[in-house]
């Protein structure tokens, strides 16, 4: 399931990106599950590693810091991504965590932008 995107390929064809050019870095995805493009991500403090956003978590992940290019499986262990750092989203088009309230997502998505994402 994995896609082999680098740092530096030319993200298309994303339903979450809009028109300006996403600028991309890599990163390290948690182990234990999978994870698909467009999923909003936090960062624990502690080891640095990304997961999925969880506004009610206490571990850094509750603060939004990027978008997931391409799908990774991580599920047997920790695994090596390409985020996207700075962009337009499309906000329809992103990977909420189920059960997010407009007033967290709303949230989120200024969280995004003080790094550089312009959630629309």
């Amino acid at each position: 399931m994995q896609q082999l995107i680098k740092h530096g390929d030319v993200i298309k064809d994303r339903v979450f990106l809009g028109g300006h050019p996403p600028v991309t870095i890599s990163g390290t995805l948690a182990a234990g599950r999978q994870y698909l493009a467009g999923e909003v991500l936090g960062q624990v403090t502690a080891d640095k590693k990304l997961k999925g956003l969880a506004p009610a978590a206490a571990d850094g992940t509750e603060t939004a810091m990027a978008i997931l290019a391409g799908d990774v499986d991580a599920t047997a262990s920790d695994e090596p991504c390409v985020i996207v750092v700075h962009a337009e989203a499309i906000s329809e088009g992103l990977i909420w965590p189920e059960g997010i309230t407009a007033l967290q997502k709303t949230a989120a998505a200024e969280q995004l932008q003080a790094v550089g994402i312009y959630v629309k």
